[in-house]
């Protein structure tokens, strides 16, 4: 199985038949077997486990219920291998305008969960990830499927047959969750960034936007991303500088998902008028 993640064709090779869950998972990722690949993975059934080697290394024997998520790992190992441009923590969801909206956020902040409900809300999502930051500011996503953690099950109500036929999988940091596919052409296509959103959740918050200085979303920006090494170069902090130069950037505290949604596409479309 090989899957594009528009930074690395990462092929994966089973010992026996793919199993269900991981073309669930990665089915939207794929590409002709045929194509080249810069990178590999074996999955090789052992007893009651499976031995995941990434490029031949010593393999990580995994459960049924944690293969998805060990799978994606190594995926994401080569995505930082081989990436020439900045990678930000950030979930990317596509306006209608055709531009990009990042959705920044620590662990708990609820990025996943609020990126794949307004993927239901005339946004198209595009990934919760992992974003590439290109040297003239604009970003394409990772199209990895959108992970969703069990107090997210039930709030998600337009996504609720789709939810429900997923598979459960166990991660290495205890948490189960669901994966759910994404729009690998909206997540391949470098977008300009029209809204970099910061997320503040909140218990019992009425949705909330404020305007935030462009120092400090480039300050907040450089905590989330990944360079390969430990300083910034000019051309990583320019692009940097031109993903949020003509962008609105703010902070959304909220607690409620629907207001939440409402408060950002309102918010969006009042910004589009403006332009």
């Amino acid at each position: 199985m090989l899957v594009d993640t528009g930074v690395s064709r990462v092929l994966i090779g089973f010992d026996e038949d793919i199993p269900d869950p991981v073309m669930s998972a990665f089915g939207h990722m794929s590409l002709p077997s045929n194509s080249a690949c810069d990178a590999y993975v074996l999955a090789q059934r052992l007893a009651d486990k499976t031995g995941i080697a990434p490029r031949g290394e010593t393999p990580v024997r995994v459960g049924d219920d944690m293969l998805v998520p060990q799978l994606k790992l190594a995926i994401t190992e080569s995505v930082l291998e081989f990436a020439d441009d900045l990678l930000l923590h950030a979930a990317v969801v596509v306006h209608d305008s055709g531009r990009a909206m990042l959705l920044v956020g620590g662990p708990g902040a609820g990025k996943s969960t609020l990126a794949t409900a307004l993927g239901t809300a005339g946004f198209t999502l595009a990934g919760d990830d992992i974003a590439i930051l290109k040297k003239d500011g604009s970003v394409f996503a990772i199209p990895f499927p959108s992970t969703l953690k069990t107090g997210s099950w039930e709030l998600l109500g337009a996504k609720q047959d789709e939810i429900s036929a997923a598979d459960i999988h166990l991660r290495p940091d205890g948490k189960y969750v669901k994966y759910l596919a994404v729009d690998k052409e909206a997540a391949l296509t470098p977008r300009q960034v029209g809204w970099v959103v910061f997320l503040d959740r909140q218990n019992d918050e009425t949705p909330t936007v404020c305007a935030q200085p462009v120092p400090q979303t480039i300050s907040e920006l450089i905590s989330q991303v990944w360079t390969g090494t430990s300083d910034l170069t000019i051309d990583e902090f320019r692009a940097l500088a031109a993903c949020v130069n003509d962008a609105t950037c703010f902070r959304l505290h909220y607690s409620d998902l629907t207001m939440a949604v409402a408060a950002l596409r309102d918010f969006c479309t009042e910004s589009v008028r403006d332009i």
